[in-house]
């Protein structure tokens, strides 16, 4: 029986090592989503669609321009890019109200000395407005579909349990759904219950009734208001802590630091550093010169050379400075212009700088657009990944451009400001991960390493208290600044407390002090080595440390190029075999049995050709005639075994094509997108009876009725063709048509739990009960223990 529970986990990474810690298990894995992506399927909105985020920037651009007063008391333009600048003011605004139920008169109840009248009345009208343009036109939005929303109860029937993993806080539209959802199907919240996230807890109280204990972790039954597991918790281990008066220093106490744990017996993956301001990133990419990293937030785009290019690019047009291409720029000039020299370094076409100049601070229009972008992309190197990016950013100028009037300038702008707020994962990087405190929710690693743990940093600060004082906020029940403090504070604690080791780091001179969340912890020691010693490290290059696997563990992407049945098969059956094959590119040819596949070629492309020009009948002595130019005397015995087949071949071929079937073709090869997948095949044979199609495979020994071969062919032909097929093996050996034991759900699921793990750190670990016929046995790392 299929595990029915549906399990919702706190973020996407921990949506990928769930899957990914149970890919071994040998049966079929329960659905595991984020809590994002489960508040999103768990309702829909009856009638309406959900607006575009181009639709909803306009349709808050044109209430913006309705409102009198709002450019004077709220500073808030209607100019397109400055409201554009500025917009996730007010959208997070909305967005919370709305979230917390709240309305713009509980607030004015709220602001005891009427200190927001004003503001909140303008917002007022500035909401209503909004709402009502989206209503008109049947749209929805985050804003308005807590007005809206239904339970999608076909969503809910898919699932006999659901698993709720809370780290965070709840606004009081997230537990109006839930306790909608209890009533429905038995939903388990797991909580951890500490001092800091005492406002959760309250709330898990209020619906249930239930009393929890600080210090302990809970499972509880939502729908029933029972407990149903408790757990102690750790408590803290001893936190070594070290101030820097560089703060690019932390960069040789992460080095250092990970070089102790790993000496003392922690696994490189089970060590994290946590990054509270997510652009030290780029320091550690500098100067992480043994490749001990890899990065969680990926690549910012905002330092690869597209947007610098197109930022010099458009700050020389608006300085109107004058660029001639002079490789020997820097050389000549006796005060070059850092613009032009970076102009010059990308060997920027003059003809194509003068046409930017020419047309900057005209009416855009898209095509011209386009080919502007394009051409400056054949400067730069553009891997596929970024190439992805440009052609959506160019969608959405299409699309604006076709409801808006813009300049050049203008439009140039936005997507500047578009593609420096997108990242580039990064790939062969090292088995320690760096990632922001977020991405840690619900994560347990024994060795955790926190930079930059200053008072600027930790607490990070929230954009959505821009309008409202803490005061007016906490009366009228929207979360607090204590509030986000403490929640953060339950983020560090819950990471720190799961680990064995923990070390910390923080600036410390005239301008940044440790952060008081210090003061949290107890058992602190602090680290008596000279901070010369980690200049020296990095000045002079440290020692080099040798982070071996206990196993292959790298990132990849499944679906750079469409996935064959073959490939997939191969990482089903032992991901180490698909390390080689596909990822080393080692031929298995050099350790294959070449027998068996020179007799398996032989066989098909005879039986290709043959079909091919007879199509509704089978004769073994013609056929033979045929076979005898692809055989080799080297498989002799094969052969002769093969023949003595043909003739019950031959009866069983012809009975099929007596019922009606004709063959419609051969090596039929297909490539289609599969719930958005990309995948391929090569069909051995298509045979066709009305409206009746069979995807034949040949198998030249016994048939694997645990296979998902068949599946895999007829969600292909049906996402190529758009018409159900029935796929059959056909054994040579046994000579009947064996018809698919496995169901496009099961091929969907084995897809879906690739897809959550794509381009994640990846165990590529070995599956002894294939390597008797595995052809990488000789270089396994299994043959070396």
């Amino acid at each position: 029986m299929p595990n029915r529970t549906l399990f919702v986990l706190s973020s996407s990474r921990n949506v990928r090592d769930f899957y990914s810690n149970e890919l071994g298990a040998n049966s079929l894995l329960p659905k595991s989503i984020s809590i994002a992506d489960f508040f999103t399927q768990i309702i829909y909105v009856p009638n309406r669609r959900c607006a575009t985020q181009i639709e909803c920037l306009l349709h808050m651009q044109t209430a913006i321009s309705k409102v009198k007063n709002i450019s004077k008391i709220l500073n808030i333009k209607d100019e397109f890019l400055l409201f554009l600048k500025n917009s996730h003011y007010l959208f997070s605004f909305f967005k919370e109200l709305s979230r917390e139920k709240c309305s713009i008169s509980d607030l004015n109840m709220a602001d005891t000395y009427a200190s927001y009248e004003e503001h909140l009345a303008i917002l007022d009208n500035l909401g209503r407005i909004y709402k009502k343009s989206l209503e008109e036109l049947n749209l929805y939005d985050d804003i308005v579909v807590s007005d809206c929303y239904e339970i999608n109860l076909n969503f809910i029937n898919n699932f006999d349990k659901i698993e709720f993993r809370l780290d965070g806080n709840l606004t009081a539209l997230d537990w109006e759904i839930l306790i909608k959802v209890s009533e429905q199907i038995p939903f388990i919240i797991s909580v951890d219950c500490s001092k800091f996230n005492q406002k959760i807890i309250k709330e898990i109280t209020h619906f249930t009734g239930l009393n929890l204990k600080i210090g302990y972790s809970y499972k509880i039954n939502l729908s029933d208001r029972i407990i149903e597991e408790e757990i102690k918790l750790n408590t803290q281990p001893t936190i070594n802590l070290k101030g820097f008066s560089l703060r690019s220093l932390q960069a040789a106490f992460v080095f250092d630091e990970i070089s102790k744990m790993v000496k003392s017996g922690i696994e490189p993956q089970n060590i994290a550093v946590i990054l509270p301001d997510e652009s030290f990133a780029l320091i550690l990419q500098n100067l992480d010169e043994n490749n001990m990293l890899n990065y969680a937030m990926g690549k910012s785009l905002k330092n690869s050379p597209i947007y610098i290019i197109l930022h010099s690019i458009k700050e020389a047009v608006i300085e109107e400075l004058e660029y001639e291409f002079d490789e020997n720029y820097i050389k000549k000039a006796k005060n070059p212009n850092q613009i032009i020299a970076t102009l010059n370094d990308f060997k920027l076409p003059v003809q194509l700088y003068g046409d930017i100049k020419n047309i900057f601070y005209s009416k855009a229009d898209f095509d011209s657009f386009e080919n502007l972008i394009k051409s400056i992309s054949n400067c730069v190197k553009i891997d596929s990944e970024v190439a992805e990016i440009i052609q959506g950013e160019l969608f959405t100028i299409k699309n604006l451009l076709r409801q808006i009037e813009l300049k050049f300038s203008d439009i140039f702008e936005l997507f500047l400001l578009n593609i420096s707020t997108k990242t580039q994962s990064m790939v062969g990087g090292g088995l320690v991960t760096a990632m922001g405190i977020l991405e840690s929710r619900s994560k347990a690693y024994d060795g955790v390493i926190i930079v930059d743990f200053n008072d600027s940093f930790v607490p990070k600060r929230s954009h959505k208290e821009m309008f409202l004082s803490s005061s007016v906020r906490k009366n009228a029940g929207l979360i607090s600044h204590s509030d986000r403090e403490n929640l953060q504070r339950f983020y560090y604690e819950s990471l720190i407390n799961r680990a064995k080791m923990v070390s910390i780091s923080y600036v410390e001179n005239d301008e940044q002090m440790v952060s008081r969340f210090i003061k949290d912890f107890k058992n602190i020691t602090h680290i008596q080595i000279p901070q010369i010693s980690y200049e020296n490290s990095l000045y002079k290059g440290g020692k080099s440390i040798i982070l071996e696997p206990s196993q292959i563990i790298l990132e990849h992407d499944f679906f750079d190029s469409p996935i064959s049945f073959s490939r997939l098969n191969t990482y089903i059956k032992c991901p180490r075999q698909y390390y080689y094959k596909y990822i080393k590119n080692i031929s298995q040819d050099r350790f294959s049995d070449k027998e068996a596949v020179e007799f398996g070629s032989a066989v098909h492309n005879a039986l290709q050709e043959y079909f091919e020009k007879s199509l509704d009948k089978f004769n073994k002595d013609e056929f033979l005639k045929l076979y005898s130019k692809y055989e080799d005397s080297d498989t002799t015995l094969k052969n002769e075994l093969f023949k003595i087949k043909l003739d019950e071949f031959e009866i069983e071929q012809n009975s099929h094509f007596d019922d009606g079937f004709s063959v419609l073709g051969c090596e039929m090869e297909i490539e289609a997108k599969f719930n958005g997948i990309p995948i391929k095949g090569k069909i051995d044979r298509v045979d066709i009876k009305g409206d009746e199609i069979w995807l034949i495979d040949y198998k030249s020994g016994s048939v694997d009725g645990a296979s998902l071969q068949l599946a895999f062919y007829e969600a292909l032909y049906m996402a190529k063709f758009n018409r159900e097929a029935k796929g059959f093996f056909y054994s040579l050996q046994d000579n009947k048509f064996t018809p698919n034991k496995k169901s496009i759900d099961e091929l969907s699921n084995t897809l879906k739990k690739l897809k959550d793990i794509n381009k994640s750190k990846i165990p590529f670990s070995q599956n002894t009960n294939s390597c008797v016929y595995c052809p990488y046995t000789q270089i396994c790392l299994r043959e070396l223990k």
